[in-house]
Parts: C-alpha cells; sequence; structure tokens
C-alpha cells in the first residue's frame, strides 16, 4: 500500500470496502494523513525544543511568530472539519465530507456500532477545535474580540491535539480492522524538505552573520563582507 498512488489506494478501498463507503474512507485518510503531516512540521518547528524556538527568534521573530499562529489555526480547523455534522446546518442538501459519515454506511451493526462508538469519541475530543473555528477561525465572535463578557477560547496543550488526532484515526483504523485492511500508524517523519532542513539553513545563516560581524568588528571591511544579493 505504502508505494501507491492515492488514486490506486482508492479504487483498492472501493474494492474492499463497496463503492459508498470506500470511496469515503479513501478521502478521509487522506485528510487525516495531511493533518498528520501538518501538525508534525508544526510540533517540528514550535513544540520540540526551545533552540529551535530561540533560532526561529534570531532569525525572523515577526515572521515565525505568524507562521506558529497561522499553522495552529490550520491545524484546528483541518480538525474541525473532520468531526462536522453530515450535513450543514439549515441545509439538509450540502453533504460535508466527515467522519460521522462512516457508521450509516456500514451494514454490519456490530462494526457500525463500534465505529460510531469510535466517531463519538472523536467528536468529544475535538469540540476545542470546533470553538477555534467557531468563534476565532471562520467567524469572530464579537464579545470575545471586544473582551466583553465572553468564555475565552481553550488554552489547547500539544497533548490535547494529539489526543484528537489519535481518535480520528482510531475511527478509520476501527474499519480496517474488521475489513482486513493494514491498520494505518500515520505519526511518522517527514523526509527530505522538510522543517528540520529550514532549520539548518537559518543556522547556517545566522552563523555566517556572527562571523562576519565580527570580521567587521575586527576592522575587515572588504568588499565580501558587504554582499549585495538579489534576492
Amino acid at each position: 500500500m505504502n508505494e501507491q498512488s492515492a488514486s490506486e489506494a482508492k479504487q483498492e478501498y472501493i474494492a474492499l470496502l463497496g463503492a459508498p463507503l470506500g470511496t469515503q474512507y479513501a478521502e478521509l485518510w487522506q485528510e487525516i494523513a495531511e493533518l498528520h503531516l501538518t501538525w508534525h512540521e508544526y510540533i517540528e518547528l514550535f513544540g520540540t525544543k526551545k533552540s529551535r524556538v530561540d533560532l526561529l527568534n534570531s532569525a525572523a521573530p515577526q515572521f515565525f511568530g505568524m507562521i506558529q499562529d497561522r499553522l495552529r489555526e490550520t491545524v484546528f480547523l483541518h480538525i474541525a472539519r473532520l468531526t462536522d455534522p453530515p450535513f450543514s446546518t439549515g441545509n439538509k442538501e450540502k453533504t460535508n465530507l466527515t467522519l460521522l459519515n462512516l457508521p450509516r454506511l456500514i451494514d454490519d451493526l456490530k462494526v457500525r456500532d463500534e465505529v460510531q462508538k469510535r466517531c463519538d469519541e472523536a467528536s468529544v475530543a475535538t469540540a476545542f477545535a470546533r470553538d477555534w473555528r467557531n468563534r476565532h477561525i471562520a467567524h469572530r465572535d464579537l464579545d470575545l474580540a471586544l473582551g466583553q463578557n465572553a468564555t475565552s477560547l481553550p488554552d489547547v496543550q500539544i497533548r490535547e491535539v494529539n489526543d484528537a488526532l489519535r481518535c480520528c484515526e482510531a475511527v478509520l483504523n476501527a474499519i480496517a480492522g474488521y475489513f482486513l485492511i493494514p491498520r494505518t500508524s500515520f505519526h511518522h517523519p517527514i523526509g527530505r524538505g522538510g522543517t528540520i532542513e529550514l532549520l539548518r539553513v537559518i543556522d547556517d545563516g545566522l552563523t555566517a552573520q556572527r562571523e562576519r560581524e565580527a570580521r567587521i568588528a575586527a576592522g575587515d571591511y572588504s568588499k565580501a563582507n558587504f554582499p549585495i544579493r538579489d534576492l
């Protein structure tokens, strides 16, 4: 399965699960995989070592502060979408891609009940994301924005996001276990081209900058210490 394209995996899921369930299972698998990748990059930058945050602040504190906020909001928004209702509020004709669709697509009552249980757990674990989405990201609650008698947004810890992701993952794996599909662990590091490479480039650049400033401070005003770059 690891060497398959998303399209090939989708066709295999349809063959194993049937068209309605297999199609949505495949799309939700991709959604959860993408969400894990985004969260992994966030953790690598902002949730692993204080020294990494210090490095980013030394390079461009305003920019990376903005990146931290936007990445966190992106993750919360993505989590909220995964556990949205099957139908948009007030419009039964507008359907949503959501984990909560899956139970009604399963014929076996025992499996349906197990998947429903996992969906209920996911809904509880992801409540913080819907609160952030509803009152800050997709909409701006007026009282909250003005600081007038509003309940503060929850201060979300890393472990709470990890728990939410595990609950979403458990919904798909409950289906996979019954239909003999290999269970998926989405917690794998990203290959080259991610945040670790970015951190190394920033560290190299700051080191070169300090060395250049030291040469200038020592009286070396050669042209090499004042490069003109068209970035």
